[in-house]
């Protein structure tokens, strides 16, 4: 006959150990904390960026109102400007020079306007655009 053993049974493993959950948590802890940080910084990135963009359109349709200005003697009077304030856009601040290189014909064999326009707003490094008009 064959021996028969009384006893408790082998018993399967079922769930996890104590120190398994706490490893976990740690895991899920680190990874949590880096989402939270790239998060954070992602915000701040497209903030500034929608600053800097802003900042950029704001000097182009500058640049495109003096471009499409019909009167090139008056250029400095009409656009020679700092504004302080731009409605609509709180914050942001316009600056625009004009520098009149040679003057008109026979006297001078060139005549062009320089022009400059440097948009600033909090946070972001001033943006400068700049432009050569030529006369009619």
């Amino acid at each position: 006959m064959a021996e028969e053993t009384v006893g408790p049974a082998p018993r399967a493993e079922r769930g996890v150990t104590l120190i398994e959950v706490i490893i976990a948590m740690l895991i899920l802890t680190v990874v949590l904390l880096g989402m939270g940080s790239f998060a954070v910084n992602f915000t701040r990135t497209v903030a500034k960026s929608d600053s800097r963009t802003i900042a950029v359109n704001l000097a182009s349709q500058r640049m495109s109102e003096i471009r499409s200005a019909p009167n090139y003697a008056a250029l400095e009077a009409t656009y020679i400007a700092t504004e302080a304030s731009i409605a609509g856009f709180t914050g942001y601040s316009r600056v625009t020079q004009i520098v009149l290189t040679g003057g008109p014909r026979p006297t001078y064999t060139s005549n062009f306007k320089t022009v400059t326009v440097t948009v600033t707003a909090p946070g972001i490094t001033p943006v400068k655009k700049t432009v050569v008009v030529a006369a009619p």
